[in-house]
This record gives structure tokens, C-alpha cells and sequence, in this order.
């Protein structure tokens, strides 16, 4: 290596004006800008794994279109934070674009906490500060002594925390829009940057309902289509970007106009509009005289494709660089670090261990033999419905995440007929594979083991009439898999202890038999049944939730009225079962209680 001064690593620099100004090195992305802002669609949605570049990329749109507070396009000062980069030689697009709109630039990433009150008070925090930035409307001529008394509460946190004040909180993006639109006599730029965070992270803690209602107030903003030229809608143009598509019969519903480009979208004119390509990753190998690791990198951090597109992850080809220039100045043999395992929660993930069928088992295995699997893929997802522990919902949430990549889909037909895509999906390098082996795998083993063990006691258990050692089997195994996020769910308490029992049971292949679950039986739907091998010996389940920990008893008593008023044990009196044992199972949160009756 010569005694070449490089550039500055942009390591974990998000602020374009802070990389250009201080001379880091830049993955020149402004050609997107065109591609973007000429784009017909009024609402663009980019869906990431994290660590993508996700935020460099939105400031370096708001830095490009942001109007001068003064209404000037500041050209001078713009045009030399975007020297030597490709956007400045489309003159006609600069000459419209460059500094001619007032832009508001979000960031959702921090609205979170441990309660639901936690997050809601970042929100104020950001919306304070975000008003705040905007000092100017305070002395618009433009602006009315009404508009002026919003704004004030806008900027005031304590102001925001009053109930009475939540329909501005709610919409504040709107107002702030309308005000700024008002001041400059120009449409406004939303740009709304890792939109879904606050979802996720009330997923995990338990107040998913609550976040939604939330957020859906506060993206009304986007459900008047921006291009109406029949209407004074202030908006031009709303791009956000994320990890997940939330569907649209949640946050979404009402918005008209939206395109949405995820990792299996098959527009090209974006598949590299986030992330490294081969070329841009070589090239800073390169330039950093790194080029004799290119195959190391490419093993390593490589494999990942969006539609068409070989695709690398920034985060990690700018760590390996900085370590490996830390490492040749030491002296020391160049290794590849695994950059993304303390950088990307698994948690989500890991919630789904235990419950998955031994078909997804095997599918795991082929992962990580290095196979490619097939699956359907949920493009669509909402988090509330990570709880549930579909086996489609896991491996769609690791190609979201980023844990998985797709080598395509080929097209089936169901029994309807309508085609559908099939994806393959596989590891994409050595560096996810390693957090497999370390997160998922070893999890996922042991979760499995324990199960099965448990799974198999519970079930000889129920067919002894042994309440005691059922329920204890059960509140263990409801220690390692259920928490409180996992009654963030619209659908009823009781379909998750369903669902639960159900993967508890599918560990009891070698114990039981016919098992059933929602089947009819007398007057009604029993919630599970099932024989004992030998088909000597019924089960009947009844799952409630209690409303809390004092009437467990009660509820499970209740149950097994249900059974008995329902007539769900009729189909098992005959000449060859000789028992039949009704259980009544009542749930709240990780406590269960048993009652039993045995009717023959």
C-alpha cells in the first residue's frame, strides 16, 4: 500500500452537508434524484433492510431541494456541496429542482419506548423540534394570528402534551405543509425517513393498536392525492422509506397515487437507488487500494439482489475498510468482521422459534447447507401480525430484515386458478450466515429440543387426567415463547394460546393422533382434539383468556360448560374409546390454569 492519503470514511455519517463539507468519501446516489422527483406517483415508498443508506439518501434529497429560508435557491452554496457529482450536468433538472422547494425532512427512527405514553412523548419531541427549525413562519406576512397560535402550540412540548391539543399534534404535518406553502407561495417536499420504526418497536413492547391508530392520524397528510391541480392540496410530492411495506388496510388506507419498491419490486429504474452495487463497491476497494480483497468482500458481504440487481450493504464495506486500513497500519492479517450482527435486532425473529412446523425445519436446514428454498412471500406484512408465528410470515420477514435474499419466483397456479409467486430464497453471504449460526440456528435448536420434550409430557399428561404436570409444562414453555407484545394483536387473546398450543402439539407426532383443530363437533367447533396412539383415549381443549390472574379458575371452569353445553365430546362415544377427558384451559398472559372432567 503507497503512502496515499485517503478520503474520510463516512462511518455511520448520515448528514450530507456534514460527508461533503469534511470531504468524506461518497457513493455518488444523485442521479435518483431525477428519477424520484419526476416520478408520476404523488407518494413513493423504499422498503431497506437497516443499514442501507436509507437516511444519507433522503438528506441528500432534502439537501438538493430545499428552498433558502430567505425563498432563494442558495445556488452558490449548493452547487458546491454537489461538485463533481452527477446530478449538477442535468442542467434543465437543476435549473427546476435544485433549492426550489420547502422541504420537511423527518425522521421516525427514535419515536419508541417502553409504553405506549414513552413514544407518544417522542412524537411531541420531534414534532417541537421539527416546528421549531422553521423560525421563519413565526414573522410571515402570509400567515394569520390563528395560524401563528398553532404554531406557537406546535413548538411547545409542554403545549402538546395537553389532550385537548392531539388533533394538532396529529396533524402537524399537514398544517406545517399548508403554512409553509402559504409563506413561499410553493408546494411542499415530505420526506419521511424509517416510517415503520415506530410500529416495530410497539410490536416488541405491547402497545401495537395503540401506535397504529397514532400514526395513521398522523399520515393523513397523505391521503389527497399531492398531483390534484383542482385542488390547493400543498404537497408535491411524499416519499418515505422503511424496512417493511405495511399493508394498506392499515396506515396506508386512503392514500391514492402510491408506488411502492420493495426488495422484490420489478421496476429497475430503483433497484440500486439504496445500497452498493458490484461496480460502486469495487470501485471503493479501490480507491482505497483494497482491491486484492475484492472476493473476500464479495463472500463475505455480497448476495444480495434487488430485482436484478447484485447489491452490497454499506454499513458493511465501509467498517471492512476502516478496520482493514486500521489493521494494514498495525501490521495485523486482514479478516472479515461480522458487522451486522450487533447492529440489527433479531428479536423479532427469534420470537417465531419453537412454533415453526419440522417443515420449516428442513427448510432451515437447506439455508444453511447452503440451498435455496421455496416459498410464498407476504410483501405485505403488518406487525401486528408477527404474533401469530406463520411459517410465510417468518421467512418474509427475513428477506425483509435483510437475513435472506430472493433469486426470483416462478409462477404456480392454486386451485383457483390464480397465479402466484413462488420465491426462492437463500442466505446471501457468510456474514448473514454467521449471524444464523449465532442468533437464529443455535435458538432455533434449542427452543426445538425443549419443546419436543415438554410437548411430549404435556400430551401423556392430558391423557392421564394430570392437570398439575400439564399446566406446569405449559406455564414453562409460556415463559420462553410468550411475552407481553404478543397480545398487540387485533385478532381475539385467545387465537395466540391457540396457535401455541397448536405448535406445542405438532412435537407430539410419536404421542398422538387425529388431532384436530377448529374441527365441528356436536353444536359447535371444539378449539383442539385428539387421540393417543393407540386411540384408546380422547382429549378435548377449550382455550379462554381470563381478564386476570384472580379469575383463571373461573374461566376454565367456564370452558368446560362450553364443552358440555356444546356437545363437543358426542363424536367420541363409541365401543373402542374408553376415556374421554374434557379440559377447560384459561390463559393470562403467562399464567394457565387447568380444570378437567371426565366424562366416560
Amino acid at each position: 500500500m503507497t503512502e496515499k492519503t485517503f478520503k474520510p470514511l463516512p462511518l455511520g455519517n448520515e448528514d450530507f452537508v456534514s460527508l461533503r463539507n469534511k470531504g468524506h468519501y461518497y457513493v455518488d446516489k444523485t442521479p435518483y434524484l431525477k428519477k424520484v422527483f419526476t416520478d408520476p406517483s404523488s407518494v413513493l415508498l423504499f422498503t431497506r433492510p437497516r443499514r442501507f443508506g436509507k437516511t444519507l439518501l433522503m438528506d441528500m434529497f432534502a439537501t438538493y431541494l430545499t428552498i433558502g429560508k430567505d425563498g432563494s435557491d442558495n445556488r452558490e452554496y449548493k452547487e458546491k456541496l454537489f461538485d463533481g457529482l452527477e446530478i449538477l450536468k442535468d442542467k434543465e433538472f437543476t435549473n427546476k429542482y435544485m433549492g426550489q422547494f420547502p422541504v420537511i425532512f423527518i425522521s421516525l427512527k427514535k419515536v419508541y419506548g417502553e409504553t405506549f405514553k414513552e413514544a407518544y412523548g417522542k412524537l411531541i419531541e420531534l414534532v417541537a423540534e421539527l416546528c421549531g427549525n422553521f423560525s421563519i413562519l413565526k414573522e410571515s406576512s402570509k400567515l394569520s394570528i390563528e395560524d401563528k397560535k398553532v404554531l406557537s402550540i406546535l413548538r411547545d412540548q409542554v403545549n402538546l402534551l395537553n389532550p385537548d391539543y392531539k388533533f394538532i399534534l396529529t396533524g402537524a404535518l399537514n398544517t406545517l405543509s399548508n403554512f409553509l406553502y402559504k409563506h413561499y407561495g410553493k408546494k411542499v417536499i415530505l420526506l419521511i425517513d424509517e416510517y415503520d420504526v415506530p410500529l416495530a418497536k410497539a410490536s416488541e413492547k405491547g402497545y401495537h393498536d395503540e401506535m397504529v391508530t397514532l400514526i395513521s392520524q398522523f399520515f393523513d397528510v397523505m391521503k389527497i392525492t399531492p398531483n390534484n391541480k383542482n385542488t390547493e392540496y400543498p404537497i408535491e410530492k411524499i416519499v418515505l422509506t422503511g424496512c417493511l411495506k405495511v399493508a394498506k388496510n392499515s396506515i396506508f388506507t386512503g392514500v391514492n397515487n402510491i408506488t411502492v419498491n420493495t426488495v422484490l419490486s420489478e421496476n429497475s429504474s430503483f433497484d440500486s437507488i439504496i445500497g452498493f452495487t458490484k461496480e460502486e463497491t469495487i470501485q471503493f476497494l479501490k480507491d482505497y487500494e483494497l482491491e486484492e480483497y475484492t472476493t473476500l468482500v464479495k463472500e463475505n458481504y455480497d448476495g444480495y439482489r434487488f430485482n436484478e440487481k447484485e447489491m452490497f450493504c454499506p454499513w458493511d464495506v465501509v467498517n471492512f475498510i476502516a478496520e482493514s486500513l486500521d489493521k494494514i497500519s498495525s501490521g495485523k492479517t486482514i479478516l472479515p468482521g461480522n458487522y451486522w450482527i450487533n447492529s440489527t435486532s433479531s428479536n423479532a425473529l427469534l420470537s417465531y422459534v419453537g412454533y415453526l412446523t419440522d417443515k420449516a425445519t428442513d427448510k432451515m436446514q437447506s439455508l444453511m447447507d447452503g440451498l435455496s428454498i421455496e416459498t410464498y412471500i407476504n410483501d405485505s406484512m403488518n406487525y401486528d401480525t408477527l404474533s401469530k408465528h406463520e411459517e410465510i410470515d417468518f421467512f418474509s420477514l427475513l428477506l425483509h430484515t435483510g437475513y435472506l435474499t430472493s433469486d426470483g419466483y416462478r409462477v404456480v397456479n392454486e386451485e383457483t386458478g390464480r397465479p402466484k409467486a413462488v420465491y426462492s430464497l437463500r442466505i446471501p453471504n457468510l456474514e448473514i450466515r454467521e449471524c444464523f449460526e449465532a442468533n437464529i440456528l443455535q435458538h432455533f435448536k434449542e427452543s426445538s429440543t425443549q419443546g419436543e420434550n415438554k410437548a411430549m409430557l404435556i400430551a401423556n399428561a392430558l391423557f392421564e387426567g394430570d392437570c398439575e404436570t400439564a399446566s406446569d409444562k405449559i406455564y414453562d414453555l409460556l415463559l420462553n415463547y410468550v411475552s407481553v407484545r404478543d397480545f398487540a394483536t387485533k385478532a381475539k387473546p385467545e387465537n395466540y394460546y391457540h396457535g401455541f398450543l397448536s405448535g406445542v402439539f405438532t412435537n407430539c407426532s410419536d404421542s398422538i393422533s387425529d388431532y384436530q383443530s377448529n374441527s365441528e363437533s356436536g353444536d359447535g367447533y371444539a378449539d383442539i382434539t385428539f387421540l393417543d396412539r393407540r386411540k384408546k383415549k380422547a382429549v378435548i381443549l377449550e382455550l379462554k383468556t381470563a381478564q386476570s390472574s384472580k379469575n383463571l379458575k373461573e374461566t376454565a371452569l367456564q370452558a368446560i360448560k362450553q364443552i358440555e353445553d356444546k356437545r363437543y365430546a358426542e363424536e367420541f362415544f363409541d365401543d373402542v374409546i374408553s376415556d374421554i377427558y374434557c379440559y377447560g384451559i384459561s390463559f393470562y398472559q403467562k399464567n394457565c390454569y387447568i380444570e378437567v372432567k371426565k366424562i366416560k
